[in-house]
């Protein structure tokens, strides 16, 4: 069946002689012979680009009876032209079907609308040869690009020329011709410049032809020497010619047959010198903008010249600096090659939301200008940004492929316009002018760098062969130059600031356009500001690092806000994979560690899953937490990400609890900026109704051991505190005055350097710790030491170095005397004044006793003196508790034996 076609451009070349039914032959048996014969091509000047003349015949098989007569009636016959052969009838006159008429004596075509002559052998009413004008004719519209028309005989013939869509050549059918006409052969010449003089003996009327008469001497013609043809500007490729026919008796059977086109030489002959510039839209520094790029290719249209060579490839490469806006990802939608329709005469029906700009494209073998449109292209792995140039007038169906790289470094975009594979470049058609518009907007795809001026680096290729033709395009950004400097602000908190509760934790950092681009970010949070791990398990390596974590590690999740100008790309966007992050053990040196997972989904672009760690460093001496990210990722697939909001939110139930100090704190932020500045935004937070809260620890000592004057008795203190209330920010124990401190013991405490070092001697142990918190699945638990304290205090403090779970906490003693009024005696007291803001249920101090290690010494025998010793609590509320416990003892155990 006729194949459809459809080509950008070309138009016309050629092809008229063609056809016409025949008259069958006598035997119906014998239709199975209707066939072509031969084929030929042949041009007059074999010069690319030349304005030759092209003669294209065929024969069909025929009986050997006098006059011979073809053995089918001929319904169709198609000529498919090889690419590059191109036909421009658009500044020549043009013949309407009314003055073509429907006989040879009432044709009224101007003679200008001729454009060549077919020599045509006929078997039907006029049997014989005859040399037919064919003129250039109106076309109708619709897929065919051109029209061609002559009289087989006595019967007009309509040629309609289309493009194919597969490689842009053009196709010349006559369809339905007449039967009565009875075509046995055609020679068809069209003119490379139908009005030279060489052609004027051939310029004649349908009656002339049917009469057989040549005008004497000729005609001249009314107009300029204006080229017609152009033969094609690629000397690489072999070419050929081939005719299709399908007859009445057969309408499903095609014959076909090709001949070799001439070769085509001398391309280093031509011309190729196009210019190009790129300007964006939106001419602000570091700003969303489009982009408006115009190629023009001048065209030699002189009758003795030669055609500019055709556009094989093209290479624009945009300045550094000038990237791919994430914005432009969001709710944007892509188009398949199903739904452009490639390859195919189909119209196109990309979705609305894939277009991503307009085009008009200038072919001056095309009656108007080919108004186009940009779809952004579904994407593949390794080709994540690529478009669509999509036009479907004028007959033609172009549904030009381009891909566009980015440098993975620096996001240095670069559009490459290598054609359609199976062509090997862009369709080889004169193009006068493409100007492609990308739309702007707060969503455009592109950003601006700084205010300055800028180069785009363009190439393009020749079908020629000749050396690509290069150049730089300028471009200037000249306004919102005062943009830059590193500010980042920081909002945190938690949603609920209910002392002592438990509330999902909201940190944001925002950034303002042109601002340099957070590179880390450490946020330290005020004391009291906790996280529950006891029952949460942790993401394992080495899953952490790849961002494969179970769900029950999850503790929140990430928003994100990236691009340029007021409407930003958020991620995760409504149907994509969320984002998550999950708690971790230790990483780079701290305890413990935060994952966060975010899938880079916008739109119809997956750009993989991002994964960045955070350290959780905690501080041994107050229980602070300070959050430390791995340097955050700069740019992906070659997409700079220009942050503009990051807001974590943690959110696992009963995860985040409130201190119970409701003093005005700071959530404090260092952030790195690419290039090294630094910023320390910082938010206030203070938690609410702390007065509410209830406070009463409990506090029980023990003295075990000798009870005789000059023991040494060891010593147990247990505090206790039931959940929900203020923790404790202060404790004074004083011992009553039986007990003082053996000086033998104090000769050789700790140094800070030794237990720094975690060298402490073995004597400076004074005994062990114990702490139960519900933070922790396990308890802290380490030695209590003697330590030093470089003499601002009389006597050495008691440290308890606390560890468990991957954290340490150390709590200080400080450890004086106190006078007791009206006597001469004094209290053993231990002061902690800078407790943690953090719930403990049960805290165990064991202090050894005996000679040897013993700190405590007996003044008197215990079992006949007051035990009465006195805590001091504050809570961190303000809240305070003080009584006299009596120590226990073993004195009441000892009468009973």
């Amino acid at each position: 069946m006729r194949r459809a076609s459809t080509k950008a451009l070309g138009l016309v070349a050629c092809l008229a002689a063609c056809l016409i039914g025949a008259s069958p032959a006598s035997a119906v048996d014998e239709f199975n012979k209707y066939d072509i014969e031969s084929v030929s091509a042949s041009l007059s000047d074999k010069q690319a680009g030349a304005h030759a003349d092209m003669t294209l015949g065929f024969r069909l098989t025929a009986t050997e009876e006098v006059p011979p007569r073809p053995y089918a009636f001929t319904r169709d016959i198609i000529f498919d032209l090889p690419p590059g052969v191109i036909g421009n009838p658009q500044r020549f006159q043009r013949c309407t079907l009314g003055e073509l008429g429907p006989k040879p004596e009432e044709s009224e075509c101007p003679q200008d609308a001729q454009v060549g002559v077919t020599e045509v052998t006929l078997s039907g009413d006029v049997n014989g040869t005859l040399i037919e004008p064919i003129y250039n004719m109106v076309s109708p519209g619709g897929e065919v690009v051109a029209r061609l028309g002559f009289f087989a005989g006595l019967y007009p013939t309509i040629v309609n020329v289309r493009v194919n869509p597969i490689d842009y050549s053009l196709e010349a059918a006559v369809e339905g011709a007449s039967s009565a006409a009875g075509v046995i052969a055609a020679n068809t010449t069209l003119w490379g410049v139908p009005a030279a003089e060489s052609h004027d003996e051939f310029r004649l009327t349908p009656q002339e032809a049917i009469e057989t008469k040549l005008p004497p001497g000729g005609r001249k013609s009314g107009q300029p020497e204006i080229p017609f043809l152009s033969n094609p500007t690629d000397c690489t490729l072999k070419r050929e010619v081939s005719v299709t026919a399908i007859s009445y008796q057969q309408p499903d059977v095609e014959v076909s047959r090709s001949a070799p086109f001439p070769p085509i030489g001398g391309c280093e002959k031509l011309v190729f010198k196009p210019s190009f510039t790129a300007t964006p839209t939106n001419p602000e520094a570091f700003a969303p903008t489009g982009l408006d790029a115009v190629l023009t290719i001048p065209q030699d249209e002189t009758p003795k010249g030669l055609a500019t060579s055709t556009l094989k490839g093209a290479v624009v490469s945009l300045p550094q600096g000038m990237s791919i806006n994430p914005a432009a990802g969001d709710g944007l939608e892509a188009c398949s090659p199903e739904q452009v329709g490639f390859e195919t005469t189909n119209q196109s029906h990309c979705p609305d939301g894939a277009k991503i700009g307009s085009a008009e494209i200038e072919v001056p073998a095309l009656e108007a200008t080919l108004n186009g449109s940009v779809y952004q292209r579904t994407p593949e792995p390794g080709h994540l940004f690529r478009f669509w140039l999509v036009t479907d007038e004028q007959g033609v169906h172009l549904k030009l492929p381009a891909e566009i790289t980015t440098n993975p470094l620096t996001g240095q975009v670069t559009t490459v316009f290598n054609g359609i594979p199976s062509l090997g470049g862009n369709p080889q058609v004169p193009v006068e002018q493409i100007r492609l518009h990308v739309f702007g907007g707060p969503r455009a795809p592109l950003a601006t760098p700084g205010c300055g001026t800028y180069q785009s680096r363009y190439e393009f290729t020749p079908w020629s062969g000749r050396p690509p033709a290069t150049g730089d395009a300028p471009m200037q950004i000249t306004t919102g130059c005062n943009k830059g400097g590193f500010s980042p602000q920081l909002q945190a908190g938690t949603q609920s600031s209910l002392g002592g509760s438990f509330s999902p934790f909201t940190m944001t950092l925002t950034r303002q356009d042109g601002e340099a681009n957070p590179l880390s970010l450490s946020m330290h949070l005020p004391q009291g500001l906790l996280a529950k791990l006891a029952g949460v398990p942790l993401c394992p390596e080495p899953g952490a690092s790849q961002g494969n974590c179970p769900a029950g590690s999850q503790v929140g999740q990430i928003t994100a806000a990236a691009g340029v100008g007021g409407a930003p790309l958020w991620i995760p966007q409504p149907g994509k994979a969320p984002t998550a992050i999950y708690l971790s053990g230790p990483y780079k040196g701290a305890p413990y560690s935060l994952v966060v997972r975010v899938p880079a989904q916008a739109g119809p672009f997956d750009l993989g899953t991002v994964v960045t760690r955070a350290a959780i460093s905690v501080d041994p001496n107050n229980s602070t937490a300070t959050i430390s990210t791995d340097p955050l990722p700069q740019i992906l697939e070659g997409v700079p990400i220009a942050y503009r909001a990051v807001t974590a939110i943690v959110n696992r139930p009963d995860f985040i609890l409130n201190p119970t100090d409701c003093d005005q704190k700071q959530i404090e932020a260092a952030v790195i900026a690419v290039g090294g500045a630094v910023a320390n935004p910082a938010a206030s937070f203070q938690a609410t109704n702390c007065a509410r809260l209830a406070y009463a620890p409990k506090l029980k000592l023990t003295l075990k051991g000798a009870t005789r004057r000059s023991g040494h008795p060891a010593l147990s203190a247990v505090l206790t505190q039931k959940p929900g209330q203020a923790n404790n920010a202060k404790v004074s124990v004083q011992l009553p005055t039986s007990q003082f401190i053996d000086q033998d013991h104090i000769n050789n405490p700790c140094t800070r350097v030794q237990f720094n070092a975690g060298a402490c001697p073995p004597l400076s142990i004074l005994g062990t710790a114990k702490a139960t918190t519900p933070l922790l699945d396990q308890p802290l638990e380490g030695p209590v030491i003697f330590r030093s304290n470089g003499g601002e205090r009389e006597l050495p403090d008691i440290v308890a170095d606390l560890k468990g779970g991957g954290l340490r906490v150390i709590q200080v003693g400080f450890v004086d005397s106190v006078p007791v009024k009206g006597t001469e005696l004094a209290r053993l007291r231990t002061r902690f004044l800078s407790v943690p803001d953090a719930p403990v249920s049960k805290i165990t101090i064991s202090l050894f006793g005996g000679k040897k290690r013993g700190l405590l010494e007996n003044s008197r025998n215990l079992c006949k003196t007051n035990r009465k010793a006195k805590v001091s609590f504050t809570g961190q509320n303000g809240a305070t508790q003080n009584y006299s416990p009596v120590i226990a003892t073993g004195c009441g155990k000892s009468k009973k034996k």
